[in-house]
């Protein structure tokens, strides 16, 4: 049985360069999946663009030769930081970590404004309980089940400091998005307002999270609720 397009876009949601063979058959099904697929690889390729950077393939001979010459004490402590921080630089790109230096946001809360605006109107449903489990524990955590069970859409999602989920719950009052920061420090508690929307910024055990729903009452019931679903993630040995 070929996939509907429900499915597809579930799929996309979560896997979006999956190779299951379906989901593969499924992208060039029919106009609207091919136009699905080609959205999510330009979100993809945006999404990767903004995490990762180029290490300069002459990088390591530069900072060995810093290593080796160190500067003089008389061109100032300058060229001493300078050194170290190049010296950082080379253990990340050999530990084969990626970050973010193009910082497209003035502020956590102009990033929050503007993902919601993009995000909100084109998120995949979500899939299974172990699905959004697994989405959550690419990034070290996971979501309590008080939260994974009223998950209406999810995604990964660009944040200032790299990957992030941005999500939809279905509370009692209505939807409530959801956008986790696992990297990005926030002002526990400050709350703003934008496009009709109240936002209030939580900080979690690890990163942070941004409550976005119609009033400040809204996101305000929610702030334990979100600080205590988003865990770091617990090691089964």
């Amino acid at each position: 049985m070929s996939m509907n397009f429900s499915e597809f876009k579930r799929k996309l949601g979560i896997e979006p360069r999956g190779s299951d063979p379906e989901f593969l058959r499924a992208r060039r099904s029919a106009p609207e999946f091919e136009e699905a697929a080609r959205e999510a690889d330009r979100f993809e390729d945006s999404l990767e663009n903004a995490v990762r950077i180029p290490v300069p393939g002459d990088l390591l001979n530069q900072i060995l030769s810093i290593s080796q010459n160190p500067p003089m004490p008389e061109k100032g402590r300058r060229w001493v930081s300078l050194a170290m921080a190049a010296t950082v630089l080379v253990a990340i790109g050999v530990a084969g970590l990626v970050w973010n230096i193009n910082h497209s946001w003035d502020s956590v809360e102009e990033y929050v404004a503007e993902h919601y605006r993009h995000d909100n109107t084109r998120l995949p449903a979500a899939g299974s309980l172990e699905d959004i489990q697994d989405l959550f524990a690419g990034l070290d955590v996971e979501a309590m089940p008080a939260l994974t069970g009223i998950v209406g859409v999810i995604k990964y999602c660009p944040t200032p400091d790299g990957k992030g989920v941005h999500m939809i719950l279905n509370t009692e009052n209505g939807p409530v998005t959801i956008i986790y920061m696992p990297d990005t420090p926030v002002i526990d508690g400050e709350m703003f307002a934008f496009d009709g929307v109240e936002a209030l910024l939580v900080t979690l055990e690890r990163g942070s999270a941004a409550i976005i729903g119609p009033n400040s009452q809204v996101v305000s019931d929610l702030y334990a609720f979100v600080q205590n679903s988003i865990v770091p993630l617990t090691s089964s040995s």
